[in-house]
Parts: C-alpha cells; sequence; structure tokens
C-alpha cells in the first residue's frame, strides 16, 4: 500500500511541472515578450489553457471514482465567485484611483451579466472565463454521466474543434470576417473538448507513442504552429483569436510527454524514498500543485502594478523584455507567502 502512494505521487510530478509551465505561458501571452519574436512565441503559449482543461478530464475519473464530483463543482464554484470578488474589488480600486464615476454603469449591464451566464465572460476580467468554463464543463459532464450520454461529448469534440477553427482563427479565410472572440472562447468550444480529450488521454490514447517521438511530435506542432501564423499574417488573415489547427495536437503531444515522463520514473526500479525526495521537491512540480490555479487568477494584477512601477521608475524599455518573467516571480512569490501565511494562522488555531 505504501508503494503505491509513492507511485501515484511520481506519476503526478511531471503533470504539476506542466502546470507551472502553463501558468508562465498565460502570464506571457498576457505580457508578451516585445517585437516580432514575441508574437510568434504568443502562438507556441496557446496550448497552456488547452491543456489545463486536459488535465482536470484526466483525473475526471479519480473525482467519480470517488464521488466527489459534486464536490468538486461546488469547489470550482467558490472558486469562481471568490475571483470575481477580487477583481470587483480591484476594478473598484482603480476606478476611485482613476475618478471613475461610471464604474458601476459600465460594469454591471444586463449585456454583460448574459455574456457571463452565456459565454463565460466575467465582467470584471477576461482572463476568469477559464474558471466559467471549467464550472460549466464539470455541470455537462456530470448531468451526461447521469443521463449516460456521454458518447454524445465524445462525438461532438471533433465537430467543437473544428469549430473553434472556422469561427475563430480561420475566420478571415472562410468567411472574410472575424466574429466576437467570446462566441468560442467558452465552455462550449474549447472546454469540452479538450476535457474530453484528457479523458480520451486516460482512457489509452497515445499510450504507444515513446517518449523520443513524443519529443519529435512537440517540435513538429510546435514548428507547424509558427508556420500556420507566417502564412496567416502574410495573406492578412491572422484572425485574433487562439487556436491555430497546430495548437490541439501540440497541446496533446506535450500532455503525453509530462504522463510519459512519470511513467519511466515508475518504470525503473528507484528506492521509494529517493522518489519521493527527488520529485516533490522540484520548484516547478511545487509551483504547479500548490500555486498554479492563483498565478492564473491573480497575475493580471501584478501585470498592472509593475508596468507602474516600471513607468515611474522609467524603465519600461528594459522592463518590457523581461514582463513575464518579473510577474511570474513576483505572483509565485505572492502566492507563496499568502498560503504561508493561512498555514501559519491555522497551526495557531
Amino acid at each position: 500500500m505504501r508503494e503505491n502512494k509513492v507511485r501515484i505521487t511520481a506519476r503526478d510530478d511531471s503533470v504539476d511541472a506542466l502546470k507551472a509551465v502553463c501558468a508562465f505561458l498565460v502570464i506571457c501571452i498576457h505580457a508578451p515578450f516585445p517585437g516580432t519574436a514575441g508574437q510568434y512565441f504568443n502562438a507556441i503559449c496557446r496550448i497552456a489553457v488547452p491543456i489545463f482543461f486536459m488535465i482536470t478530464g484526466y483525473f475526471y475519473s479519480d473525482t467519480t471514482a470517488k464521488n466527489r464530483e459534486i464536490k468538486q463543482i461546488k469547489k470550482i464554484f467558490a472558486l469562481l465567485v471568490e475571483a470575481n470578488l477580487i477583481y470587483f474589488l480591484w476594478k473598484l480600486f482603480l476606478s476611485i484611483v482613476s475618478h471613475n464615476e461610471t464604474f458601476f454603469q459600465e460594469t454591471f449591464t444586463s449585456t454583460k451579466l448574459l455574456k457571463f451566464l452565456i459565454f463565460n465572460e466575467s465582467p470584471f476580467n477576461g482572463h476568469l472565463w477559464y474558471l466559467g468554463a471549467i464550472l460549466y464543463v464539470l455541470i455537462i459532464v456530470q448531468i451526461a454521466d447521469k443521463l449516460n450520454l456521454r458518447k454524445i461529448l465524445y462525438w461532438l469534440t471533433p465537430i467543437l474543434l473544428i469549430g473553434d477553427l472556422i469561427l475563430g482563427k480561420y475566420s478571415i479565410v472562410i468567411w472574410d470576417k472575424e466574429f466576437a472572440y467570446i462566441l468560442v472562447r467558452n465552455f462550449l468550444f474549447v472546454g469540452v473538448p479538450y476535457f474530453i480529450i484528457g479523458i480520451w488521454v486516460k482512457d489509452g490514447l497515445g499510450k504507444r507513442l515513446s517518449k523520443k517521438t513524443l519529443g519529435g511530435m512537440i517540435l513538429l506542432f510546435s514548428c507547424s504552429s509558427l508556420l500556420e501564423r507566417i502564412i496567416l499574417v502574410n495573406i492578412n488573415a491572422n484572425a485574433t483569436r487562439d487556436h491555430y489547427i497546430s495548437t490541439t495536437f501540440f497541446a496533446v503531444a506535450c500532455f503525453l510527454f509530462a504522463l510519459k515522463c512519470d511513467e519511466e520514473i515508475n518504470s525503473k526500479q528507484i528506492d521509494s524514498n529517493r522518489i519521493r525526495k527527488h520529485k516533490t521537491n522540484h520548484l516547478f512540480t511545487t509551483i504547479g500543485r500548490k500555486y498554479s490555479t492563483w498565478i492564473y487568477i491573480l497575475h493580471p494584477i501584478f501585470i498592472t502594478c509593475i508596468q507602474v512601477l516600471a513607468a515611474r521608475l522609467s524603465i519600461q524599455n528594459i522592463y518590457v523584455y523581461v514582463a513575464p518573467v518579473v510577474v511570474y516571480a513576483t505572483t509565485v512569490i505572492f502566492c507563496v507567502v499568502i498560503h504561508k501565511a493561512k498555514e501559519a494562522m491555522q497551526k495557531r488555531h
């Protein structure tokens, strides 16, 4: 029994490290590196959110095995409320500082409420759509399982992925127009398909692929993502949306590679205490496991604060080259401090 627990810990560590990397990639999207290089690196970063959805889908069978579906839904709902409350207070503070007297009229409108309820678009900060989307996905999958209709979600997955492309990144190519981004950046066109892909991976998708093959696929699909951008930019058809054709394959390859790393560790005959010590103390593993969610939630606040500080210190020209790293490090440190403070308070009580 003891040996089994160690193997589970080792298996999950590379996935946790991947979550830490994805949190950094999200920051690179919102605080990009400068110039053309930054724009093209942005195309690579688009795998982050799909991987987050896949990870949740991958571990969903563990949730159902423990009958924790409702508990997980309640947890995400509480996180959604908490995150939106934080950004309501943050935006309220900014409106006071900037003397914006129309904050409430601009924020609390029927249109924004409908966008929030239908498309997961938070009225307080756009990136919070992910929390609403994962909440909706969990509810949808729970209902589908109760009605024994999960296979419908399986059939819908490729259709939704194609829909994301034809209404999103390739909308100019196909329709000669762009559509509102919230039509596809939501629970339906992003959340459901990538969550289901995570379930497919758990059921054995890509299991026979070797680590070397997956490494080659990562290189191939990262290059093809850049190539797609080059082509779309050159024909003036690069719609401002998230996912290229290659993004799905790139994200799946990265996720499978992380799982393969843990599989190889588990297959080696190494003393169990050495596995635990080596793996669980890894920096990115710890960041991904404990702090990745809150890094995702809080990083826009630090983007704003550090930008203001850089402007006041007149170091914007230097800061733009290191902005993602500085924001990431600052957000991680803040999350660690808050986590340690909570632990200390709990020990006192």
